[in-house]
Parts: C-alpha cells; structure tokens; sequence
C-alpha cells in the first residue's frame, strides 16, 4: 500500500504529538455518532449489512437527508465489531492527509498505538492492516464525498487490498464512489445500499411523524409518503411544517417542494454547492417530468445535456435513473417543485417558451399525450387544439377522454370558442361524455370560430360538424344518414373518422326499419374500427347483437355482445358513459341465456352509466332501455322491465320518425303481458282436476287413454290438459312436462 498512499515523512510537533504529513495525530479525536432515541430504527437495512460479512466494502450512496449516518451508527450498536469512525472533511482532500485521519481514528479507538517511527501516514496505515493482532473491524469513512474522487479510490483502494479477513470498510458518501464498484459487485465483496433502499415506506414514516410531533392517519402519511418518495428528511420538514397547523391531515396534499422549510434545506446542502451553469440547467430543465440528453438538448437550446445528466447523478443530486442504460433521469418531486417555483418567478416568459419547445418535441417524436400536456403548461390554446383535434380519435378510442377533458378545463370558454380545432375536440369529448348539450355548444363556437383554419381546413371542419348532427339526429333517422354520408364523404377512405360515419349510418339505416342495410354499414364499421378505434367497433357489435336479437338469433347476439364488452374492457372504456348500450345488449341476450349472474352484473354496469348520461340522444336512450326492460324481463323483474319501458317511451315521443320503436315496444309490451298474465296464473293455480292429468302427461298414453283410467270423456282430458298448458305457458305436451318438472309438480 505504500506506493499507492504517499505522505511526507513526519516530526514532531510542538505539542509533542507526531505528525503524519503534515496532519497532527491528536488522541482525542472526536468520537463516532450514537443512534439518537429520536431517529427510527431500520432493522431490516441493518440485517443486510450484518448478514454481508463476506463483503469487504459496505456502501451507502444517497443524496443528504436519507439517514446515512444514523443507519451507521444503527449498525455499530447491533454488531459485534469495534467501528474505526472517520468523519471525513475538506482537509483530508489529499492521500497522506486522509490517511492521517484513519490512523488517528485506529489510536483513538484503543485498536492501534501511536506512531513513534516517522513513518508517513500511508506507511503506518499499511502496517496496520497487516498486524496480526488486529481484531475484526469496521472502519468507517462518513461523508466520503468531502474528498475528491481520485483521493478516495487511491486511499479507499489501497484499504481495500490490504483489507483483514473479517473486516469491513463502510463508506457513505453523497457523490457516487469510483471505486471498482462493478468488480467488487462481481466478485460478491460489495454490499449497498441506495436511495430507493433508504427511502422510507409508511410504517417508519409514520413512526418518524409522530415523534416529530405530527399524528396523521394511514391514508394521511400514505399520501405524505408519496409525495416525498419516502425521503426522511423530506418527511421530517413536513411534520415541522404542518404539525402546528389546525387540520394538518387535510393539508397534507398540499405539502409540496416550494414549503420555505423544504426550500431553505435544498438551498443549503444541495443548491449552494453547484455552479450557476448547474443551477440554470436544473432550473430550466424542471419543466420537464423526465430528462434525457437529446430533448434537454432542445429545450435548454444547448449540447452536452447527456454528461451534464451523467454527472448531476453520479452526484446524487436527487435524480433517479428511469432506465437500465442510465440515459433517462427524472428528479426527485419535491426538488423540481422547488426549481419550477423558482423559474416560475423568476423567468415566466422563458417557462412558456421552453413548455412550446417541449411540445414541439415530444409531436416530432409521436409522444402526443406529453406534446399536448406542454402546450396546456404553455397556455397555448392554438397548439393544444391542433394537437387534440388532429388525435381526438386516438385518444377517445384508448380511453383516454378523461385527460381530455381535464387538458379542456385548462382553458376558458373565450379560448375554446375562438379556436375552431379546441373547440371541435371539446365537441367530440363531451359527446363521448355522454353531455349532449354542451357538445352541441361547442359545435355551434366552431361552426363560426374566427381561429384555427391552419389545420382546419373548411371542408374538414365541416365534416367534424356533420358528425355530431348526425348522432344527435334532430330530424329524424332519414337526415341521421345525409349528415353521416356528408361527413364520410368529405374524408378520404382511410380516415379515421370513417368508421364513425358508417357506424352512424348503419343506426340511421336500421332505425329506418331496413335490418339488411343496416347490417352492411354496421360490419363494415367494424371491421375499419376494430383496431383504431375500440369504442366505435364495440358499440358497432352492440348494433349488431340488437338486430340479431329482434331476429330471435340468439346464439349470435350472445356472441356479438360478449365481442362488444371484451373491446371495452380490453382497451379500458368500462368509464364511457356511451358504452352504456354495450352492456344492455350483453345484459339482454346473456338473461335469455340464462347465464343470470352475468346479465345482473351486466345490468349493474349499464344502470351505472346510464346514470352518467343525464338527457342525452333519444334513439339512444330509448334502445338501451328496451334491451334492458328484456333482460329484466327474463330475469322475472316485470316492476324493472315496466319502468324501463315507460322511461324508453318518453325518450321516444323526442325522436322523429323512427319505424322501428313502434315494433320494438308492440313486442317488449306483448312479452310483459304475457309474463304478467303467466305470474296471475301460473303453477300455483292448477286445480286438483288438472293435476291429476298432469301425473299422466310424462306417460304415452293418450288422451283417451287417459281419459279411460280416470273414467271421464276424451273432451274432457282434452280441455283440462289444454288449461294446464295455458297455466304453464307451454305450447305442446313435453313443454308442459318439462314446466311442470322445474316447478317441482312432479317430484323427481
């Protein structure tokens, strides 16, 4: 090790005390830190580093505030083991220097006698390693990133090769160690620990909370947790800051990095060691969630972002790795609240200008959802519209109307109404919401909106126009179709509006009463629909299952509603009010089927939507109530099945000229009806007569068989057989058997 730690030869000083390179050997050194009463223990971190003996190098890495310090000292209580604590300091920023302090650190702890040779620092240190008394030890170098890199990997290195079978050196440093770290991680002679590993979960949090004086409920510190990502310091800064005030579990969700007492401890142990040059780059960087070289590159106006990320991490300076490559970072939240605060006051101009240039990039790298969440930052009502307009469908279609309209309620109604393309986008997502009337008002602000033409052009916003009238279809089911032909017309065939307009025109075509017609538009909307647009192929194979249900075509409305609710779920639309009429196809051909859980659930879900949906398109609400009324119908809730009809009527008296509602509540009627008049009669009501023939039906004998054993007319038989058929609701002699059976009228 001698020629890897050089230190000058030493004398004495005027003390008395030798010296080794300069640096004063003085016994009293200060002595290592005890674990406070105050700190939380970490016992499962402890037990990793005792159950690592094997491992010659310990290390701790963490950013300030994660509790290196006191999970050391943690450790020195529990093991076994003497600790050589070095707290390591600018003045040991040379190898004789640092050196000094390590031997000091061996005399003071009883472990080694004081030098008396002149022998230079690395030289005694050395000697020390390889004296066979020496017992088992852990020599701990605290706040290693004091020094600079190369000291630490010469001193720390040499330590290392000359390390005692046993013997651990422990360091914990704020700054990344260049010390062979991928080596010793090989060769299995590394335990570490790091920020994710100190960072704290609920239980520690909350017991760090209350005995900062702050008692907050789990979901409280769950909360508190999360927005601190478990840091400790973090979560101490929050209990000083909101323990005094009157509801501090309220106020949790309002702890954020600009709290002056999170902003004041940043300042002081991460800000006032950096460059300006950093300060700037981190503070023009915070508008973005994650950082890579290329787009800090383009947003900062500048090269080299890529090393200036490589070293802010090796740095710890609160950035987490987001890849396995370490080429994307993002930083810790309550460091960028604190950075976007200060470029929000300081620069507001600028933070709009860079929000556009982030924009800009995430479009050019077909990131749309990042791209529109900058120009909403930048307030750009003009970008954010051209941005949803052009993906509306992409968007609704992933279900994703939800960010939609949170990105709308960004604007104002002046700002929505004097962009066309914003304003056709809200058009669009609230008629997916379910809110016609509002959707009708932002297609009447976009119908005369005096901005937006560089990507609207006329015809196109037309078209998006012609959409909506058709599906609210106003006059009737006849003008339905012009409006959704006009729009399909004025795209070409590959648009993505294609499928919309098909679907539109098939519920136009079978509204009218003209089932095949209906069915070309509806499959061919599928088909266009399937992949790029979930929501119109689910409501298109809702359409279809509706048909084959007024065909009695069981088996293919069972298998087209099943397709519909896999789309929905599959692509997570289950939230869409429109999907209401998905679940109220399913919910009526799996109660014909009898698969009764499944048509309640599905009644469930389409009640709940339903609900959502408020006063919404007639033909709409009326074909999702009937189908419900015949689901709830053969689940024998006649009150249900009578209500829903009654409410699929008024919305009914709305819609013009539609054929078919006039077939579809003739035949919803006539099976109440029926039912009603099957429960007043019913198996209950068979008289003693009746049920003595009923014991012969199962037999073969025939009526006047029967007739001959009970010693009555044929006529007879005949007529109080039919009865019980009509009592039963059965249309034939084995109908009535196998009635009579599931009644329990004829035993086993």
């Amino acid at each position: 090790m001698a020629n890897r730690v050089a230190g000058a030869p030493g004398a004495n000083g005027s003390n008395g005390s030798p010296v080794f390179g300069g640096t004063t050997l003085d016994a009293s050194t200060r002595p290592p830190p005890t674990f406070s009463a105050g700190f939380v223990r970490r016992p499962k971190l402890v037990a990793r580093l005792a159950q690592a003996r094997e491992a010659s190098l310990a290390l701790i890495a963490a950013p300030p505030g994660y509790g290196k310090t006191s999970l050391l000292a943690e450790w020195a209580e529990d093991d076994g083991r003497p600790f050589v604590w070095v707290t390591v300091d600018e003045r040991d920023d040379e190898p004789a220097r640092l050196a000094a302090s390590i031997v000091r650190a061996f005399v003071a702890n009883g472990l080694a006698a004081a030098p008396d040779d002149g022998a230079d620092a690395g030289e005694r240190l050395q000697r020390m390693m390889r004296a066979s008394g020496l017992p088992d030890f852990v020599l701990v170098l605290d706040g290693a990133e004091a020094v600079s890199p190369p000291v630490l990997r010469e001193v720390a290195g040499g330590l290392l090769a000359e390390l005692p079978r046993g013997s651990q050196l422990a360091v914990a440093s704020r700054i990344e160690p260049t010390l062979s770290i991928g080596a010793l991680r090989a060769r299995r002679a590394l335990v570490e620990l790091r920020t994710s590993d100190l960072a704290m979960i609920s239980a520690d949090a909350d017991t760090l909370l209350r005995r900062s004086g702050l008692a907050l409920d789990e979901g409280a510190v769950a909360t508190l947790v999360r927005r601190t990502e478990g840091w400790p310091a973090g979560l101490y800064l929050a209990a000083l800051s909101l323990r005094d005030r009157p509801e501090a579990g309220e106020s949790v969700s309002d702890f954020a990095g600009d709290d002056h007492l999170v902003v004041e401890y940043l300042r002081d142990e991460i800000m006032d060691g950096l460059s300006p040059q950093t300060v700037t780059f981190l503070t023009h960087s915070s508008v973005l969630d994650e950082l890579c070289g290329p787009l800090c590159d383009t947003v900062l106006g500048q090269e080299g972002s890529g090393v200036i990320l490589g070293e802010l991490t090796r740095r710890n300076l609160l950035l987490v790795p987001l890849d396995s490559r370490h080429e994307c970072y993002r930083v810790h939240t309550l460091f960028r609240d604190m950075l976007r605060g200060d470029l929000r006051r300081s620069e507001p101009a600028l933070e709009r200008t860079l929000h556009l240039r982030a924009s800009s990039w995430f479009a050019a790298s077909h990131d749309v959802e990042r791209a529109i969440e900058h120009a909403v930052a930048a307030a750009d009502p003009e970008r954010t519209g051209d941005l949803l307009w052009t993906n509306i469908l992409d968007l609704t279609g992933a279900g994703r109307n939800d960010a939609v309209q949170r990105w709308l309620a960004h604007f104002s109604p002046a700002d929505i109404s004097d962009h066309a393309p914003l304003a056709l986008a809200a058009t669009h997502s609230c008629l997916i919401r379910g809110d016609v009337a509002l959707a009708e008002r932002w297609a009447r602000a976009a119908a005369s909106a005096p901005r937006g033409r560089a990507v609207l052009t006329p015809k196109s916003r037309a078209a998006g126009l012609a959409v909506v009238e058709s599906a609210c279809a106003r006059n009737g089911p006849a003008r339905m179709r012009e409006d959704a032909g006009r729009a399909c017309a004025s795209e070409p065939r590959d648009s993505a509006w294609r499928p919309i307009c098909l679907l539109l025109q098939g519920v136009a075509d079978h509204l009218s009463g003209d089932r095949e017609a209906a069915e070309v538009q509806l499959e061919a909307a599928f088909h266009h629909s399937a992949v790029t647009a979930p929501h119109v192929a689910a409501l298109c194979a809702a359409q279809l299952a509706i048909i084959a249900i007024e065909r009695e075509d069981w088996e293919t409305a069972a298998e087209l509603a099943d397709r519909a609710v896999a789309l929905v779920d599959r692509h997570r639309l289950g939230a869409y009010p429109t999907m209401a009429l998905v679940f109220a196809a399913c919910a009526a051909a799996r109660a014909h089927e009898r698969r009764v859980d499944e048509a309640k659930r599905d009644l469930l879900r389409c009640a709940q939507l339903l609900s959502m949906l408020g006063d919404f398109i007639p033909w709409y609400e009326v074909q999702t109530r009937v189908l419900l009324a015949r689901a709830a119908l053969q689940l024998a809730d006649l009150v249900r099945a009578r209500t829903l009809l009654a409410e699929a009527s008024r919305f009914a008296r709305r819609a013009r000229e539609v054929v078919i509602f006039r077939e579809w509540f003739d035949a919803a009627w006539g099976h109440i009806d029926a039912h009603a008049e099957i429960s007043l009669i019913g198996p209950s009501s068979l008289t003693t007569a009746e049920l003595r023939i009923l014991r012969f039906l199962p037999t073969h004998l025939s009526f006047r068989e029967i007739a001959k054993r009970l010693h009555v007319s044929a006529n007879t038989v005949k007529s109080q057989a039919h009865a019980v058929y009509r009592k039963l609701d059965a249309s034939s002699r084995s109908e009535a058997v196998a009635r009579a059976s599931e009644a329990g009228l004829l035993g086993p």
